[in-house]
C-alpha cells in the first residue's frame, strides 16, 4: 500500500512538473493564441483589429501577415514546423486542404457541437464550407470575394455622356464577346485620336465623345495589367474559362482525365481573351507593349499597375474588391465611382460542358464570387488554445468591432450577408453585392485543381514563353492550352 502511494506520488509530481513547464512555456510565449493571416492586403488593419480584441477581452493576439501579393505556403509551413505554431490559420480553398488535413493540422469544425461558436459554424452554409468530401468543415470563411474588370464610372461619364452611364453599363455586361472585342479596339483607337465614333453593345449603338474630358485625357492604354503577377492570369482569369467545364472546386477537384481533357475549347477561350487583353496596354509612362519589361516587377507589380490604373491611365483592370483599400489609397476620390464588369471569353456552345444550364452568355455576364481564404484552427494546439481561437473568430464575425473591422477596414464583404439588405462602405463591395443579388455570379473551381496549377504552373508558362511575344498565333493558343491539361493531368 505504500509502495503504491509512493508510486503514486512520484507520478502526480511528474505530471505537475510537466504541467508545470507546459504552463512556463507558454506564458514565454508573451501571447495567448497566434492568428496567421494570408491576406497581405489588410495587414496593417488586421494587426489593429487584433490590438481591438486584446483591449477588449485581455486576450493576447501574435498576428503575422504575410506581404501583399506573395505566396503564403511556404511561410506557413515553416511556422508549422516551429516551436510555436499558429493557433489559427489560413487556408486558400481545398487545393490547400489536402497538405492540412492530412498533415493533422487542420480542426473539422463539424466536432465542435456547443457554445456560440458551435452554432456559428453550424450555420455555415453548405456551399460555402471548406470540405474535400461535402461532409467535413474545415474552416471559418474570410468573406465573400469577387473580381473582374474594374472601370471608373467618371471615365465612362467622358467617353459616353453623364446621362448614359447606367445604361453603357447595363450593355457592356450583357454584351457578346464580338461586341466586347469591338468596344476594346474602338477605345484603343479613341485613346490615339478622339473621334465621335460608334459602338454597339447588346445590340444598342452608342457614340463616343468627339474630345477627351479631364480624366480620359490621361488614358495610354485600355487595360492596366500585373504582368509580372502570374496570379492575375494564371489563377483568377483561367478560373473563368474553367467555369465552362467545372461547376465548383470539388466538380474540379474529382475530375478525371477525359473531363480536363473536355477543357480545351474553354481553354483556347482563355488564351484567345488573355491575348487581347494583353494587347491593349497601359504603362507608368505611356503605351506599353508585351515584352520583358512587362513581365518586370519593378514596371508591372501589384503597385505599380494600381497606380497607373488609380491615375486614369487605364480604361479598365481586371482585380477584386480586395484592390479598393490599394486604389483608395492612391485615389480616394476615384475609389468611389468604380464598378465591376464580367470578364469574357469567346466561348463557343460546346464548350460548355456543365449540365446545371450554364450558356455562353450566362458566363460572359456574370463575375466569380468566392469564399478565397478560410481560417483553420489548429488540431495540434491544447483544448484551452483552441477554445480561444473559437472566442476570437466568433467575436470578429458577430461583435460589434469585428463586424466593423470586416466591413469598413477590411472591405470584405461578410460570408454571411444577406444581399437584399447588406451595404459596405466601399464601391466594389456594393458591385458584388448587386451581381449576387441578380444571380450573375460563378464560381471558383481553379481551388479544386491541383495545387500550383493554375498560378506556378500555367501561370508562369504563359508569363516567361508567351506576355515576353509581341504577336500570339492559333498555334500559341492550342499550345497554352494543351499545356495546361497536361499539366493538370501530370500533377493529379
Amino acid at each position: 500500500m505504500k509502495k503504491s502511494l509512493v508510486v503514486l506520488l512520484v507520478v502526480l509530481l511528474a505530471l505537475s512538473a510537466s504541467l508545470f513547464a507546459q504552463g512556463t512555456s507558454e506564458a514565454s510565449k508573451g501571447y495567448d493564441i497566434y492568428v496567421y493571416n494570408s491576406k497581405g492586403e489588410n495587414a496593417t488593419q488586421f494587426a489593429a483589429m487584433c490590438a481591438a480584441y486584446e483591449a477588449e477581452t485581455g486576450v493576447k493576439v501574435k498576428n503575422f501577415s504575410i506581404g501583399s501579393g506573395q505566396d503564403h505556403m511556404e511561410t506557413l509551413r515553416s511556422e508549422m514546423n516551429s516551436r510555436n505554431k499558429p493557433t489559427v490559420f489560413s487556408i486558400q480553398g481545398i487545393k490547400e486542404l489536402a497538405e492540412w488535413s492530412q498533415g493533422g493540422f487542420a480542426l473539422d469544425l463539424n466536432t465542435v457541437t456547443t457554445g456560440d461558436f458551435g452554432k456559428m459554424v453550424s450555420a455555415i452554409p453548405q456551399s460555402l464550407r471548406l470540405t474535400n468530401d461535402g461532409k467535413t468543415s474545415y474552416g471559418v470563411p474570410y468573406n465573400v470575394e469577387g473580381y473582374g474588370y474594374i472601370v471608373d464610372r467618371g471615365i465612362l461619364a467622358e467617353l459616353f455622356g453623364p446621362s448614359n452611364v447606367d445604361a453603357v453599363t447595363a450593355d457592356i455586361k450583357s454584351a457578346t464577346y464580338p461586341e466586347w472585342e469591338a468596344l476594346v479596339k474602338a477605345l484603343d483607337a479613341w485613346i490615339t485620336s478622339a473621334k465621335a465614333t460608334t459602338v454597339t453593345l447588346s445590340g444598342k449603338t452608342y457614340t463616343l465623345a468627339s474630345s477627351k474630358g479631364s480624366l480620359t485625357s490621361n488614358l495610354n492604354g485600355v487595360f492596366a495589367v500585373m504582368g509580372a503577377e502570374k496570379w492575375t492570369y494564371g489563377d483568377h482569369f483561367i478560373n473563368v474559362a474553367l467555369n465552362a467545364v467545372f461547376t465548383n472546386e470539388l466538380d474540379a477537384n474529382k475530375a478525371d482525365a477525359a473531363k480536363v481533357q473536355s477543357a480545351k475549347g474553354a481553354l483556347l477561350a482563355y488564351a484567345k481573351a488573355l491575348d487581347l487583353k494583353t494587347s491593349y496596354l497601359a504603362g507608368l509612362k505611356g503605351k506599353a507593349v508585351r515584352g520583358q519589361d512587362f513581365v518586370s516587377s519593378a514596371n508591372f507589380g501589384y503597385d505599380q499597375v494600381v497606380q497607373i490604373f488609380a491615375d486614369n491611365k487605364a480604361i479598365f483592370f481586371k482585380q477584386g474588391n480586395w484592390a479598393f483599400g490599394n486604389i483608395a489609397g492612391v485615389n480616394a476620390e476615384q475609389a468611389q465611382r468604380l464598378e465591376f464588369l464580367p470578364v469574357k471569353m469567346p466561348f463557343q456552345n460546346q464548350d460548355i460542358k456543365r449540365n446545371d444550364g450554364m450558356t455562353v452568355a450566362m458566363l460572359n455576364s456574370s463575375i466569380p464570387v468566392f469564399v478565397p481564404n478560410f481560417y483553420a484552427v489548429n488540431a495540434m494546439a491544447s483544448k484551452a488554445e483552441q477554445q480561444k481561437a473559437f472566442d476570437f473568430l466568433y467575436w470578429m464575425n458577430n461583435s460589434k468591432t469585428g463586424k466593423k473591422f470586416i466591413t469598413e477596414d477590411f472591405a470584405f464583404i461578410p460570408y454571411n450577408a444577406d444581399p437584399k439588405t447588406t451595404t459596405v462602405p466601399n464601391s466594389l463591395g456594393n458591385s458584388i453585392i448587386g451581381y449576387i443579388a441578380s444571380g450573375h455570379i460563378i464560381g471558383a473551381p481553379y481551388n479544386g485543381s491541383p495545387a500550383s496549377w493554375s498560378g506556378d504552373t500555367v501561370g508562369l508558362r504563359v508569363m516567361e514563353n508567351y506576355l515576353t511575344k509581341k504577336t500570339w498565333t492559333n498555334d500559341d493558343y492550342s499550345a497554352i492550352a494543351d499545356y495546361a491539361i497536361q499539366k493538370w493531368i501530370e500533377m493529379k
